[in-house]
C-alpha cells in the first residue's frame, strides 16, 4: 500500500471515530431527554390523578349535600302539608259551627 493511501485510510478512520463519539454524545443527550420526559410524564400523571380524585371527592360531597337538602325539603313539605290539612280541618269546623248558628 502506498503512503498516500494509508494516510487516507487513517483520515477516514479518524473521521469514523469522531462520528462515533458524536453519536455516543447524542445518544447520552437523548437518554437524558427521555429520562426528563419520563419524569415530566410521571409528574403530570400524578397531578392529573390528584386533580381527578379531588374533583371526584368534591362531587361526592356535593351530591351528599344535595341528598341531605332534598331529604330536609321533603320533610318540610310533608310538615307543611300536614299543617295545611289541619288548618283546612279547623276552617271546616269553624264554617260548620257558623252554619249551625
Amino acid at each position: 500500500m502506498s503512503e498516500e493511501r494509508l494516510e487516507r485510510i487513517e483520515n477516514q478512520l479518524s473521521q469514523v471515530i469522531q462520528a462515533v463519539a458524536v453519536m455516543q454524545q447524542n445518544m447520552t443527550v437523548m437518554q437524558q431527554n427521555m429520562t426528563g420526559m419520563q419524569h415530566r410524564m410521571d409528574s403530570m400523571e400524578g397531578t392529573l390523578l390528584t386533580t381527578m380524585t379531588g374533583g371526584f371527592n368534591s362531587l361526592q360531597t356535593y351530591l351528599t349535600d344535595l341528598d341531605l337538602d332534598l331529604a330536609k325539603n321533603e320533610r318540610e313539605t310533608e310538615d307543611n302539608a300536614r299543617k295545611s290539612r289541619r288548618l283546612n280541618q279547623r276552617l271546616m269546623r269553624v264554617e260548620q259551627r257558623d252554619n249551625d248558628f
